[in-house]
């Protein structure tokens, strides 16, 4: 509770103005119990960032099994849950600039999600399914770039990226990977003499 509570505290307000106390107020306990299980400010927020980056993995390869694009679809902001752990990730990567730990745990998590990206891509690649010749590793690399970059402009721009335009976007990204469907073989023509 503690934390889902800061996690909405800090996609409204940003990490500065998150107090334990409007934590507790919110999880609707005593500043003495959270601060019971969180030694400082820093600490619970540092909790959040992981746990918001755990809910994400959790969801993504769970989505991973129904293809890429589901995978990414659980990354990308579509829903309330995903908005509100984009905005707790923009906060703590401008934290990351000056904070050696916070920049640890995020270059960790990019890792990750671009190998999970590319363990994806090259399933479909032992399957046949995409393009021959593909550099899998530096696709892997464009598809995350483009779905942060894009998921940064959904934050700022929300009317202009509806759902329908972010799962477009992806669409033409990932269509030139696969391979194209064959068009089934025409039925041989008879001559008209041929009877």
């Amino acid at each position: 509770m503690v934390i889902s509570v800061a996690c909405r505290l800090i996609a409204e307000a940003g990490l500065e103005a998150v107090t334990v106390r409007d934590v507790a107020e919110g999880a609707k306990c005593s500043t003495a119990i959270v601060s019971h299980y969180f030694h400082n400010k820093r600490e619970l927020l540092f909790l959040t960032y992981n746990s918001s980056i755990d809910r994400a993995t959790e969801r993504c390869m769970a989505a991973a099994a129904n293809g890429l694009k589901a995978y990414l679809a659980g990354i990308l902001p579509l829903g309330e849950e995903q908005v509100i752990e984009w905005k707790i990730w923009l906060a703590f990567w401008a934290r990351a600039v000056a904070d050696p730990e916070i920049a640890e745990v995020q270059r960790k998590c990019i890792a990750r999600t671009r190998g999970n990206i590319l363990d994806i891509l090259c399933e479909l690649d032992a399957d046949g399914a995409l393009v021959p010749g593909l550099d899998l590793e530096a696709e892997a690399r464009r598809i995350l770039t483009l779905l942060i970059g894009m998921a940064v402009q959904v934050l700022f721009d929300p009317a202009d990226w509806p759902a329908e335009r972010q799962h477009g976007l992806i669409d033409a990204e990932l269509e030139p990977l696969y391979r194209k469907q064959r068009e089934p073989a025409a039925a041989p023509r008879q001559s008209v003499g041929a009877r």
